[in-house]
């Protein structure tokens, strides 16, 4: 599906499709609910009785689930019914397995998959810890799964694989997003709104952490997602903060529909290790009319200091970027990774939306070294940042073993496939 974007690129003749696929990866931002299977949303919404545009497969791909999008807004009519299709545990699980066997089947050895519980709970019906059970039950059978089929593995030649959980906050909601937020909006009515949506993100991430601690399950990282301009960071930085006390890594998306200063907070205010897309961290069109900066060139290369200087990885996801980013519009070529690489950032490729954006990783890592014409060192810095600023569970000299033998297996495959 990468070739849809190259139209007048010339392909990079260092990598075959082959090679793409065999070569380890990661995939260490993606929306399970913007991953499902096109079939299988289908198939929930009719067990559900969940009313879709249709549920002609091919038609929901024209009509709905789209090669590109106007915009932001049109991006994210999916969810929608995602999120309606995903509030009982066995369609979670469902769902979890097959993004896990998805990445696992195309060389994806390491994922962190993100999601919102609280667009899934429904009071007294489905319990928020329900949620986050079921997608862990969904991706460890999976998990399990591959590492007992993989005759690599096995031969201890290919890094085991393994997964981890980042739970989502809200910027913002409504009673409209999902019967959690219906309920809740309803008991914290009198409550200031700002204040309100920090209430959820503290009450999920003490959960997460509880559920971490006690119950074995590998949640990873705390993130928020949702508009971005409007509604900053700085509104959940208690819960951040409690993350941060508790050894819970932050990921934060910032820079996506905003710019700059929205980076710079994420990374101050809340902790943030990592940055969701960082696409507009260059620009200085973004500022916020009341800022008190004079010269903003020189706050954003501040900024790009900041950001170099602390290894702060920059989670880049070439085709939503495309899809959503006006300016990038009819010219993927624009998008500043290039640039974040020549101030020597580290960056790392991702699909954000398997399904919503019709992508892979192995499309991903396609449009990346046609673009931009990395050789198989430059491909492996990308890759390698992926595994280097993973939020991997265990410890830290495990995470450098595993680092180790996906190096020596990258270099094995290299070596074995020829190139076009």
């Amino acid at each position: 599906m990468a070739s849809r974007f190259l139209n007048g690129i010339e392909r990079n003749s260092h990598f075959s499709d082959q090679l793409i696929k065999l070569i380890p990866k990661t995939d260490i931002h993606c929306h399970l609910d913007g991953s499902l299977r096109v079939e299988t949303l289908v198939d929930l919404a009719k067990e559900q009785n969940i009313s879709l545009p249709t549920y002609d497969v091919d038609e929901l791909r024209k009509t709905v689930l789209k090669e590109f999008y106007t915009d932001l807004t049109d991006y994210l009519v999916p969810f929608q019914y995602t999120s309606a299709v995903l509030r009982n545990a066995k369609a979670l699980e469902r769902v979890a397995f097959e993004f896990a066997e998805d990445c696992y089947s195309e060389g994806v050895r390491y994922f962190e998959v993100r999601f919102a519980p609280h667009l899934c709970a429904v009071p007294e019906v489905l319990s928020t810890e329900d949620v986050i059970l079921a997608v862990n039950k969904g991706l460890k059978r999976a998990t399990d799964t591959f590492n007992g089929i993989d005759d690599d593995v096995h031969k201890g030649i290919a890094p085991e694989y393994k997964y981890g959980i980042i739970v989502c906050g809200m910027r913002f909601f409504d009673e409209n997003f999902s019967p959690f937020f219906k309920n809740f909006c309803e008991i914290f009515k009198h409550e200031n709104k700002k204040k309100m949506f920090g209430i959820a993100s503290l009450q999920l991430v003490k959960l997460a952490v509880h559920i971490r601690d006690t119950m074995n399950v590998p949640i990873v990282a705390l993130d928020i997602a949702g508009c971005e301009a409007s509604f900053p960071a700085i509104n959940h930085a208690e819960a951040f903060q409690y993350a941060h006390e508790n050894h819970m890594n932050k990921t934060i998306h910032a820079g996506e529909a905003y710019g700059p200063e929205s980076i710079f907070q994420a990374i101050t205010s809340c902790y943030a290790e990592r940055i969701g897309h960082g696409l507009n961290m260059f620009d200085t069109s973004f500022f916020h009319p009341e800022t008190p900066v004079n010269d903003k060139q020189k706050y954003v290369d501040g900024i790009i200091r900041f950001i170099a200087n602390r290894r702060i990885c920059v989670e880049v996801c070439l085709t939503s970027n495309y899809q959503t980013a006006p300016k990038l519009r009819n010219n993927i070529s624009a998008h500043p990774l290039k640039r974040m690489l020549e101030e020597k950032l580290s960056v790392c490729l991702n699909t954000d939306n398997r399904m919503v954006s019709r992508t892979t990783m192995c499309d991903e890592i396609r449009l990346a070294v046609d673009i931009f014409k990395f050789n198989k060192d430059e491909l492996w810095e990308l890759i390698s940042n992926g595994f280097e600023s993973s939020f991997m569970p265990g410890s830290y000299a495990n995470k450098l073993e595993y680092l180790k033998k996906m190096k020596l297996f990258y270099n094995r495959i290299v070596d074995m496939c020829p190139v076009e």
